[in-house]
C-alpha cells in the first residue's frame, strides 16, 4: 500500500481502474487491486486467516469494552487492532481447522490499575450471576482506588451471546449480582471482570473469573 500525498488532485476513495484509494486515520492511501490467483491457498495461508476470523468474530460484540480496556494503545494501532493481535497470539486453541477461543486467556482490558483480587462467580438464583472480589486498594499507594468501578463480562458459548455491565459497583463494594437472559438457564457461562478509574482514563487488566452453570 503506497501513501498518497495530496497534490493537485487531492485524496480520493474508492476504485479508479486498477487502483483503490482510501483514508485511514486522516492519511490518504492508494493501492493496486490484488491479483487473482488460480492456486488454492495453502494451509500455512489458511491458518492465520481462520485465526483472524475466529478472534474478530468473538471480539466485535464487545467493541465498547475493548475501546476502554485497550485505550492506552494509540497512534496507528487502534484498540481493536491491539486486542485482535493479542488474542491471535495468546488466546487461540486447537488444531487447524478446529480453532477456537481459549476463554481463560481472553483479556478485554490491559492497564496499570491493580487487577481484581480473589474474584469469584456463582449462580445464586434463577438467571442471576453473583460476582465477588476483595478490596485490594487498601494495600497500595498507586492510582488504584476503592472507588474504581467494576466492569463485568459473561459469555454463553451455547447461545454465542455476551452480557456486559460497565461501572456497576465500586472496588469497595466487594460484590455485584448480574441478571442474565432466562433462556441461559441450564447453560455454562464464562466470566471476566476488570476495574476502570472514575475518570475512565485508567484501567486494570481484566481477569478470567471462571465458569458457572446458570440456575
Amino acid at each position: 500500500m503506497g501513501k498518497f500525498l495530496k497534490g493537485i488532485l487531492g485524496g480520493f476513495s474508492g476504485k479508479i481502474g486498477n487502483v483503490i484509494g482510501a483514508v485511514w486515520r486522516g492519511v490518504d492511501y492508494m493501492r493496486s487491486l490484488p491479483r487473482k490467483s488460480s492456486k488454492p491457498a495453502t494451509e500455512a495461508q489458511l491458518i492465520p486467516r481462520l485465526k483472524m476470523k475466529v478472534v474478530v468474530g468473538f471480539l466485535r460484540s464487545i467493541n465498547d469494552l475493548i475501546k476502554i480496556g485497550y485505550q492506552s494503545y494509540k497512534g496507528k494501532q487502534t484498540p481493536m487492532n491491539a486486542a485482535v493481535a493479542f488474542h491471535i497470539d495468546k488466546a487461540i486453541t486447537g488444531v487447524y481447522p478446529n480453532l477456537n477461543i481459549n476463554f481463560p486467556k481472553v483479556v478485554f482490558s490491559k492497564g496499570r490499575l491493580l487487577r481484581p483480587s480473589a474474584p469469584g462467580v456463582e449462580s445464586v438464583t434463577p438467571a442471576k450471576i453473583k460476582f465477588e472480589w476483595l478490596n485490594n486498594a487498601l494495600a497500595t499507594g498507586s492510582s488504584t482506588a476503592a472507588t474504581d468501578m467494576a466492569t463485568l463480562l459473561l459469555y454463553n458459548p451455547v447461545k454465542e451471546q455476551f452480557v456486559t455491565a460497565e461501572g456497576v459497583a465500586a472496588r469497595s463494594a466487594l460484590t455485584f449480582t448480574l441478571d442474565v437472559p432466562a433462556e441461559w438457564i441450564g447453560n455454562d457461562v464464562h466470566a471476566w471482570m476488570s476495574f476502570v478509574g472514575v475518570n475512565r482514563k485508567e484501567v486494570s487488566d481484566s481477569v478470567y473469573v471462571g465458569t458457572t452453570a446458570v440456575l
